[in-house]
């Protein structure tokens, strides 16, 4: 037998070491992660209902507009019944009250305009805060303001209907409702007095107003 050449054992070896390192750096471990969340947009809807008002008596009628029964004819004195309607949550988050405007659309008549000039309005609200006086004086004060009422932000959750309101007209005394108080909102409260100079009892109807026709609207926004 043969004693194997040192020099070629010694290449193998090397050639051995050569091929092992190749294949450890070669290899590399690899891992990820990740993270899947869906998201939806909810909505709001704010429906009114009253047991006084056909089609609309309950939160599942889903109106967001109600016609009031007319008032009148109405003497030169006079204060229409408030009708109480509630406001329900019926969307899927919360809402926050913002503000109430009033507008009005009249005949072209002279007495029309005369008879918007000389009533009054009375707003009330209610909700888990209490009861509220939300705007009372003339007419065309709540309608020249905007909003008429800024009111605080009261959460109204999915599901609620514990807020209502209220409104009636009058004329030739004060409000049995409102009252002499003007709001009970202090920011209402002043900008009606800077524009309306503080509340006054109104005077009666003059024969002006006489057949005057006035359909006034109001509206409540919200947010959320």
């Amino acid at each position: 037998m043969s004693t194997p050449h040192p020099s070629l054992a010694f290449v193998g070896v090397a050639l051995v070491g050569i091929a092992a390192i190749g294949v450890g750096a070669a290899a590399t471990f690899t891992e990820s992660t990740s993270s899947t969340q869906t998201i939806t947009a909810g909505t709001l809807d704010v429906s009114l209902s009253s047991p006084d008002i056909p089609g609309c008596t309950d939160a599942s009628n889903k109106c967001d507009a109600v016609t009031l029964p007319p008032v009148g004819p109405v003497g030169s004195t006079f204060e229409s019944d408030p009708i109480t309607i509630t406001l329900n949550n019926t969307g899927t988050i919360p809402a926050f009250f913002d503000a109430i405007q009033i507008s009005e659309t009249h005949g072209s008549a002279a007495a029309s305009v005369a008879l918007r000039n000389q009533i009054n309005v009375c707003i009330q609200g209610s909700d888990p805060s209490g009861t509220w006086v939300e705007g009372n004086g003339p007419l065309w004060a709540a309608i020249t303001l905007v909003p008429t009422v800024k009111q605080n932000p009261v959460r109204l959750d999915p599901g609620d209907g514990d807020a209502t309101y209220a409104v009636s007209f009058y004329a030739g005394q004060d409000s049995s409702y409102c009252g002499t108080t003007i709001s009970d909102g202090s920011n209402t409260r002043a900008a009606w007095q800077a524009l309306s100079g503080g509340y006054v009892q109104p005077t009666s109807l003059t024969n002006d107003a006489m057949g005057g026709v006035v359909t006034p609207t109001l509206t409540f926004s919200f947010t959320g």
